[in-house]
């Protein structure tokens, strides 16, 4: 493996779909500056079931050709953070990679659908969007062994741990997290994710305020490393972080701790 150059976009997506790809647009690497690309969950509309449902669409539609289009012009791998796929009468939170020419690689349905009562008594309940997907998703980017996931994911271990006993050396956990979950759970999460499989971790967040529900979303995107250590954070406006991955401090972390050699579950 060679070192992995990385872009996470955070922004703040509203009701405008052409809007807020202009906006991602604009905060984008440029062409060859980064091998990998990540965007957020629900990177190209926030909304209500209606919403998100009036803009689904299954692969191959005009989305996934606007994402396979800025792949090639970045000359970048590129992980769209979720769209709302349509297949049949369903509709799913799907993540979809494309490669440097724009062909898919990789796509990963979201498994755990978010749900919580807010503190002002609001139900928000994602299987009133999506129905649940139900596959792991190891791949490989340029040698880089990568396990998918999906913002709620977070908080099961299990599926992290799967990846890591498959050999993953990153985990890309695109999100929408909420603020107020956000203060307390997200860093937490994000670095333990990183340290108990001893993989890097790629997270980019959302920031600013759902445009139906006001609900707002936490940002401080962030990159870390396999010792739990933070490359970059972000902040609450929307912004590009980038970082460049050694593979070497994956082993060198592992030599450290070895976790693995003493694991008996």
């Amino acid at each position: 493996m060679q070192p992995l150059r990385i872009a996470a976009i955070q922004n703040s997506a509203a009701l405008d779909v052409q809007a807020n790809l202009a906006a991602i647009e604009a905060l984008m690497p440029a062409p060859g500056a980064a091998d990998l690309t990540v965007l957020p969950e629900v990177f190209a509309l926030r909304g209500d079931t209606h919403d998100l449902q009036s803009v689904a669409e299954p692969l191959g539609g005009p989305l996934c050709r606007w994402l396979a289009a800025q792949a090639i012009a970045r000359r970048c791998w590129l992980l769209a953070g979720s769209i709302v796929e349509r297949d049949g009468a369903n509709c799913y939170n799907t993540s979809v990679l494309f490669d440097r020419n724009g062909r898919v690689s990789a796509t990963y349905r979201k498994i755990h659908l978010f749900e919580a009562r807010l503190e002002d008594g609001r139900h928000i309940r994602e299987n009133d969007s999506y129905q649940a997907g139900h596959q792991p998703c190891l791949t490989e980017i340029e040698g880089w062994r990568c396990g998918l996931s999906i913002c709620y994911d977070l908080r099961f271990p299990e599926l992290f741990r799967h990846y890591a006993a498959h050999g993953a050396h990153l985990l890309l956990a695109p999100a929408n997290f909420t603020q107020r979950t956000g203060r307390d759970h997200w860093d937490v999460l994000v670095r333990a994710r990183a340290i108990e499989n001893q993989c890097f971790v790629v997270a980019p967040d959302q920031c600013g305020a759902d445009p139906r529900s006001g609900v707002l979303s936490h940002g401080h995107s962030l990159i870390v490393g396999p010792w739990g250590e933070c490359l970059a954070v972000g902040d609450d406006a929307p912004r590009m972080l980038a970082a460049t991955l050694d593979p070497e401090t994956i082993a060198v972390t592992r030599a450290r701790v070895p976790v693995e050699r003493h694991r008996r579950l």
